[in-house]
């Protein structure tokens, strides 16, 4: 079933890709990004809770300035503890970015239901990330940001130091992001050693 999914998610991916400069009636796509890339993302960070890897609540004290961030983001929609089981499979990528000294910033932020809070919980214990993650519980995100669509696929974006839009998807399911993802970082910020 996992295999299948992932399999499903790659082909969602790679179909996003294909048709991301096609016509708006094929690339249903294409408007949301438009949308997205309208006005720069407001991550209110500050209104959210920063995560231990152990599950526990710590203040909030990051400096978004003058660094490119890499936004996860996991709403209502999705399952979240499912998302923070998965999460290992983004520590390749994010051992790769450590070449760049904090000069781009990873933020897992999730939205889980009030009713799955528990084992919201119980999952950031289990499963213990490699990097915080904030939890959003009353939907700062989507309220600062209505231009986020509603499609989970377009819920991992690549952002400047101005927090505007570069890269939409996730360079983790799809080869060929990845590869948009290390372009613009690359160019960005310089090769990887």
């Amino acid at each position: 079933m996992n295999r299948l999914y992932i399999i499903a998610i790659s082909i969602s991916y790679f179909s996003f890709v294909v048709l991301i400069g096609c016509d708006s009636r094929v690339n249903p796509f294409k408007e949301d990004i438009a949308m997205l890339q309208s006005r720069p993302l407001y991550l209110p960070l500050d209104s959210m809770r920063k995560m231990k890897t152990q599950g526990e609540d710590s203040v909030m004290l990051v400096s978004q300035q003058d660094v490119m961030k890499l936004v996860v983001y996991t709403d209502t929609a999705d399952c979240s503890s499912c998302v923070l089981r998965k999460m290992y499979k983004w520590n390749g990528l994010l051992k790769k970015l450590d070449v760049y000294g904090g000069r781009i910033q990873p933020y897992f932020i999730f939205r889980p239901l009030s009713k799955d809070m528990g084992v919201f919980y119980m999952s950031m214990k289990q499963f213990t990330p490699s990097c915080p993650v904030y939890l959003d519980s009353l939907g700062v995100l989507e309220r600062s940001n209505p231009q986020i669509p509603s499609n989970p696929d377009l819920h991992t974006f690549l952002l400047d130091e101005d927090n505007n839009v570069l890269l939409v998807g996730s360079p983790v399911w799809n080869e060929k992001i990845e590869e948009m993802f290390w372009q613009i970082v690359e160019e960005k910020l310089g090769k990887r050693e």
